[in-house]
């Protein structure tokens, strides 16, 4: 008796459904669509709307290097470090708490070095997934960069799209060089690209090399 009772009670409210004008959907296949990349700001107004990026804009601010992120003269590839990135700088060129106690010339080649002229990303296939190499805005051998794309990997939630993350500097492209991962990628302010990284990169040739920042 409890059976039929169940029963009858489906096939009620199945009715009423059908009255209410509900139909059962018949396409069952989910249609995916990319999220918009497109920030609609420029690169240092972008930085200050993150609060895991308080610690660079903290660096920019200091350094007085605005202008670089402001510029629409030519595109540029941003690689954002992110507060653990900048941990990790502060703990093992400094071991200070403040970015302000280190040399401001020393934050301000750390931050060029970030900074890849030219565009590179992994829509439309702007980056294989073999390492090139790339120039920064820092002058000479230190501002060397090999750049690449996983295509296998996904970005953090709560980023403007998904699809792939870039590795600077990937172990064994680029002599010894300290290698860094986005954690989210291909964000398109006005004037550029932005990756998130969540450890800084820098290039050496020997592990005894010592550090341009």
């Amino acid at each position: 008796m409890k059976k039929i009772h169940i029963a009858a009670i489906a096939a009620i409210s199945l009715a009423l459904s059908a009255c209410n004008g509900f139909t059962v959907q018949k396409d069952y296949k989910y249609k995916s669509q990319p999220l918009d990349p497109h920030v609609g700001v420029n690169a240092w107004e972008f930085m200050q709307t993150r609060s895991d990026l308080s610690e660079m804009v903290k660096a920019v601010e200091y350094t007085g290097l605005q202008d670089l992120y402001t510029q629409e003269d030519r595109t540029l590839t941003y690689l954002f470090l992110n507060n653990t990135a900048f941990a990790n700088f502060k703990n093992v060129h400094a071991q200070v708490e403040n970015i302000t106690a280190i040399d401001v010339e020393q934050v301000k080649r750390l931050l060029q070095y970030h900074i890849v002229i030219g565009e590179y990303h992994s829509l439309n296939q702007k980056l294989p997934v073999q390492p090139i190499y790339v120039k920064t805005l820092l002058d000479g051998e230190w501002g060397l960069m090999t750049l690449k794309v996983n295509k296998s990997s996904s970005n953090s939630i709560g980023y403007p799209i998904s699809n792939g993350n870039i590795v600077a500097n990937e172990k064994g492209s680029i002599f010894n060089s300290r290698q860094a991962s986005s954690i989210a990628s291909n964000i398109m302010p006005t004037n550029g690209f932005i990756h998130i990284m969540n450890d800084y990169a820098m290039f050496r040739k020997t592990a005894t090399d010592e550090s341009p920042f």
